[in-house]
């Protein structure tokens, strides 16, 4: 289920500035800016008719994909029916 944009709200995420041990390779593949694009297009092939990918400045989660259009300076990407 697609939630509507009214009910998406963006908070600003907890900052993980003192992570000390290493990223694994699985979670840097998984955490990247184009692991988040594929989840976009998936989720538009599915039938989302607005998704955006975000940038959330947290090293753990730094791409969000949201199922509506964000106006927001952190925006990548974003995908929608003409």
């Amino acid at each position: 289920m697609i939630a509507e944009p009214s009910s998406i709200r963006i908070d600003p995420m907890l900052r993980h500035d003192d992570l000390t041990a290493p990223i694994s390779p699985k979670r840097s593949h998984l955490c990247s800016r184009a692991n988040a694009q594929a989840v976009a297009a998936r989720m538009f092939d599915a039938g989302a008719r607005q998704v955006s990918v975000v940038r959330t400045g947290d090293i753990l989660q730094p791409f969000r994909v949201i199922p509506a259009l964000v106006d927001d300076p952190n925006v990548e990407l974003e995908l929608r029916y003409a």
